[in-house]
């Protein structure tokens, strides 16, 4: 009997020692409970900084030749740059810096502005570039406000509740459908050539009139400031500046000669909801806030607003992550709750009632320790970091059940209750820790796996690893005190139940299994051929297509997004025909698939102007762009499946002329990125689009794939205007002509000045009705001398057919050609693989271009890139781990060659149950490993100890196999429990977890059969292959002999 010494034996005596411990975890728990975040995915995203440079009336193919190309080598090898992507389209550059993990991105943007800063080569007449670090936001939920109302006063409304969500501390609400305000000067030709002006000459009176300049200080007693003032700010001062004095000492007044009024910027998008203007606020929480707390203080805002609005204005929500966070929180909660209850059950069936009741409330004891750590950790609780718990639920519990049952065996021998406790932890310390160690060795690369779906899952190792260690602390200091009480109350006698059902296992045990292992020992060979053989069946399952792919799969999406390009340069009006018309065909589809009764979708919002799209696509403006958000209403709460949806929409629409790409695809959670994308790049525009079209082709020709498109679209014909030789000698330049034709067309920026909380420009323009402004053929130009040239007799003028829409990855042109897919026909690895063999990278040779794939392929590549890295590290781990604890290099290959045999029972329960294989189950799989090699551990030692004390070496195999049956069955059977409720969930939204719960049950399920049986075998293979090398050695030391 052990010495009453250590840390151990202190917690067993001492009378309070391990309630106090309890208490300490639990009140730590309940205390993070209440601090940490609370959210549906863990926060991913990736780290950038943003360069924006516009340059009003440049074409996409200017803004690149003159701007991207000018910036990006600057920022290109910048320290810590991952990927520099551009975008160009008309009169704006977005260049995007993307940076490694880790980095200091206050040092970066310092960087890019650094190095910004050192071009001068932009063009004159554009703007001062705009450089920010994007901070990244989650969504709480967006907010539409529509109705009967001008779009100045709809404007105010949604200011002002904007305004006053803000002052309620929501961290970030953006408009949209709000557009800027513009002061129109409109000022008929004729007039300017009676004045003997120009546009120009009137922005200039304008700019150097209205506005506000300090005049120094006036000294004196009292000293003053001296200001002079100027500015006007609506369009009626504007109308009030002087342009002429004439002389007779008629002073010429801008309202005399122009329409100055107050409008909106023409080119910006407009929204509507029911046939009304509508404005959308998009608000969202930083990610160190309680998405749950901010959606709360939202909801508590708009119902004390809602009284103080007229009744003809909507106020309406959608997108609303919150009841999807609670939603799903409540669906692992309950499935956890249900697999923590069978946990208990399987306890009590297999244990004593005192240990059973101890073991089990070191469950709760566990988690809340591990509530804890995420605390510290900077987790938050969320759908990863809850099915982690519930994924450890079963594994926590082993340490405690073997040092519990251990420790009951010592006192049912005779051993008094504080001896025997004592006993039970020390004995059983190395085993745990050994087998607790293997278990974190497995999850602990998981920790390496890099970009989106790597802070994803970072949750699962470390809820796993910290609830481990948690477990651990709680199983040999707290554990012990507790059985100590309860062995004094309860005595050694065995009730009734507990009587009959360890004699009819006992029976089971000496009898069935006995034969069962007794018969895979002698064909010892045969069952390790078995066992290889279903492996190899299991791997040529998934070979040869029975079993597909999915690298992640979303859950069903309640959003969509119904997007519309009409052919380049159509005019606003005919794209608002069209998404009319969608909006039609959507109402028809609902009508007819709920036959007549409504009620499917819950919500739609239709934009004009604006692409429209998921967040992780770039947002596009031009005329010939519109679309509409429709939210259906939640997917557990319809019988019609969303894609049965989106194809019964798609096919009552009537496509009206004109109109060139039209798609619907679904809102996407998870990692970002497109089904199916493919990236070509080169020089070339028009090899590039060429390429992309056949690449289309392709995509079409495949069952199951829609909305086959590329990001290279047309813009509008460009008209290249040249001045000819007769004028310059007219005094003309192209400068002098741009400027001119610019401010006729797109009108000259008089002023920019803050109102309120928004900048206003003073556009002066030409009138809309005049009618030699409608085209170049009928612009005059005006000359130094004040006389008007016809266009035609100074420049030379041709067409030519742009691109809307330019980009580039890292210096290099690119055009994205990209798909959906549809899951229930095909997969994203299918439709890979058709692209590759049906000549992708042909195509691409061909053009002299390059091809390969991005989106969740590129995901897809890195992620299982970084995985097969730690597998191998874990394994490595493992076997150091148990060639430490057997002090031999032969006997970890044993206990380790039952972990390819849980890809077996992965595959078994995937194929049974129609699942594809994920992501997500790999992750698992690399789980299950390390929690298959504590049965064998435990199963290995056992043996072990038999042989070292003289038993014959067969005999010591069944007999320590037939000892650990009841502990392999019962650790086997808690994790198997944790996880049952989850495989019988039927909600879609927790679908895509589901293939993690198959992996680890029925992986659990084959292995504990294999491990009683393999693991045996092959102790008696390696016994054969030691006696087989010590007859050769016997056989060499007589030959020696008889040589001597």
């Amino acid at each position: 009997m052990p010495a009453k010494s250590g840390l151990i034996g202190l917690f067993v005596r001492h009378p309070t020692a391990a309630n106090l411990l309890m208490v300490v975890m639990i009140v730590a728990g309940l205390f993070a409970l209440r601090q940490t975040n609370t959210q549906f995915f863990p926060d991913f995203g990736i780290d950038w900084v943003s360069v924006e440079v516009e340059w009003p009336g440049a074409s996409a193919e200017d803004i690149d030749d003159n701007i991207v190309q000018a910036i990006e080598p600057e920022v290109r090898f910048l320290d810590g740059v991952k990927r520099v992507r551009s975008i160009s389209v008309e009169g704006l550059a977005k260049i995007s810096v993307e940076f490694l993990p880790g980095t200091d991105m206050q040092a970066a943007l310092a960087d890019v502005e650094t190095a910004v800063g050192q071009v001068n080569t932009l063009p004159e007449d554009s703007e001062n570039p705009e450089i920010r670090r994007i901070v990244r936001y989650d969504t709480i939920n967006r907010i539409v406000i529509s109705g009967p109302y001008p779009e100045a006063s709809l404007k105010a409304i949604a200011k002002r509740i904007r305004d006053e969500l803000l002052d309620r501390g929501i961290d970030k609400v953006d408009m949209s459908g709000a557009r800027d305000e513009e002061i129109w000067v409109e000022v008929a030709p004729e007039r300017l050539l009676e004045l003997d002006l120009k546009l120009a000459d009137i922005a200039e009176k304008i700019r150097g009139t209205s506005q506000d300049l300090p005049s120094g200080d006036l000294s004196g007693s009292v000293k003053k400031t001296i200001r002079s003032i100027g500015l006007e700010k609506n369009a009626a001062g504007v109308g009030r500046i002087e342009v002429r004095s004439l002389k007779n000492g008629e002073k010429v007044f801008l309202k005399d000669i122009a329409k100055v009024r107050e409008r909106f910027d023409e080119d910006q998008p407009t929204l509507e909801r029911t046939g009304h203007r509508a404005i959308e606020l998009h608000v969202q929480r930083a990610l160190a806030a309680d998405a749950l707390e901010v959606a709360d203080r939202v909801e508590a805002y708009l119902k004390e607003l809602q009284p103080t609005l007229p009744p003809n204005l909507n106020v309406e929500t959608f997108d609303v992550k919150s009841e999807l966070i609670r939603g799903r929180i409540a669906l692992l909660l309950e499935n956890g709750f249900t697999g923590l209850v069978l946990v208990i059950l399987i306890l009590f069936l297999f244990l004593s009632v005192p240990v059973a009741f101890w073991v089990a409330i070191g469950i709760p004891v566990a988690i809340m320790a591990t509530l804890a750590v995420m605390l510290v950790s900077g987790q938050s609780i969320n759908m990863v970091s809850l099915f982690g718990m519930i994924m450890a639920l079963g594994i926590v519990v082993d340490d405690a059940i073997v040092v519990g049952e251990h420790a009951d065996k010592h006192f049912r021998a005779g051993l008094g209750p504080e001896e025997a406790a004592e006993l039970g932890a020390t004995r059983m310390a190395a085993p745990v820790f050994s087998s607790s160690l293997t278990t974190i060795a497995a999850f602990t690369p998981l920790f390496i796996i890099s970009d989106v779906i790597g802070d994803i899952i970072r949750g699962i190792p470390l809820v796993v690893v910290a609830m481990i260690v948690a477990s651990l602390v709680e199983c040999f200091l707290a554990l012990p005190g507790h059985l100590r009480g309860a062995f004094a109350m309860v005595g050694t006698e065995v009730g009734r139940f507990r009587a009959r059902f360890n004699e009819i296992f006992d029976r089971f045990r000496d009898n069935q299994f006995e034969r069962t292992i007794r018969r895979a020992v002698e064909w010892r060979y045969t069952t390790i051929a078995i066992a290889v053989a279903a492996l190899i069946v299991s791997i040529g399952l998934i070979a040869g297509g029975r079993i597909n792919f999915t690298f992640f799969p979303a859950p069903e999406a309640d959003r969509m997004f119904a997007s519309v390009q009409m052919n380049a340069g159509a005019p606003r009006h005919e794209t608002t025909r069209m998404v009319r018309e969608m909006k039609r065909a959507m109402k028809a589809a609902e009508h007819d698939l709920t036959g007549g009764k409504g009620g499917l979708v819950r919500f739609s919002l239709e934009k004009y102007g604006v692409s429209v799209a998921r967040e992780d696509v770039p947002v596009s403006f031009a005329d010939n762009l519109g679309g509409m958000v429709v939210e259906l209403v939640e997917s557990d709460q319809r019988t019609v499946r969303t894609a049965e949806f989106i194809e019964a929409w798609r096919a009552r629409v009537r496509p009206i002329p004109g109109i060139d790409i039209f798609t619907i695809t679904p809102a996407q959670g998870g990692p970002p990125g497109r089904d199916v994308d493919v990236r070509l790049k080169g020089r070339n525009l028009d090899d590039l689009k060429k390429a992309a079209i056949e690449v289309r082709g392709l995509l079409q020709r495949y069952a199951g794939v829609t909305d086959a498109n590329d990001d290279l679209q047309y813009g509008k014909r460009e008209a290249i205007i040249a001045v000819t030789p007769q004028g310059r000698g007219l005094g003309f330049s192209t400068e002098s002509v741009g400027r001119q034709v610019r401010n006729a067309f797109e009108g000259a920026i008089a002023k920019r000045f803050p109102r309120g909380d928004e900048e206003v420009t003073v556009r002066v323009r030409y009138s809309r009705d005049g009618a030699n402004i409608r085209s170049l053929e009928g612009f005059r130009l005006r000359g130094s001398d004040g006389a008007e040239v016809p266009l035609a007799e100074v420049v030379s003028i041709r067409e030519k057919q742009g691109f809307s829409r330019i980009t580039r990855e890292d210096g290099k042109r690119e055009v994205a050609v990209t798909s959906e897919t549809d899951k229930a026909v095909t997969n994203n690895n299918k439709v890979l693989a058709a692209l590759t063999r049906d000549g992708l990278f042909e195509i691409a040779q061909k053009y002299g271009l390059k091809a390969g794939f991005a989106g969740r392929a590129e995901e897809q590549k890195t992620t299982l890139g970084d995985m097969k890295t730690g597998v191998m590290i874990g394994l490595v781990g493992i076997y150091i781990i148990l060639a430490w604890v057997f002090a031999s290099y032969a006997r970890p290959l044993v206990v380790m060659s039952i972990i390819p045999l849980g890809f077996v029972g992965a595959v078994v329960g995937h194929l049974l149950l129609g699942f594809d294989l994920t992501v997500l189950s790999l992750i698992a799989l690399v789980g299950l490993s390390g929690i298959v090699v504590n049965d064998s551990i435990i199963l290995v030692r056992t043996i072990d100890e038999r042989i070292a004390t003289g038993e014959q070496v067969f005999e010591a195999i069944i007999n320590g196999a037939r000892d650990r049956l009841r502990a392999v069955i019962l650790t086997s059977a808690t994790t198997i429990g944790g996880l049952t409720p989850l495989l019988f969930e039927t909600s879609l939204q927790a679908r895509f977890m589901i293939p993690m719960a198959v992996t680890i049950i029925f992986g659990l399920m084959v292995t504990t059969f294999l491990v009683l049986l393999v693991a045996p075998s092959i102790i008696a293979i390696q016994t054969d292959i030691g006696r087989g090398f010590e007859k050769l050695r016997a056989g060499w030391n007589r030959r020696d002999a008889v040589a001597e």
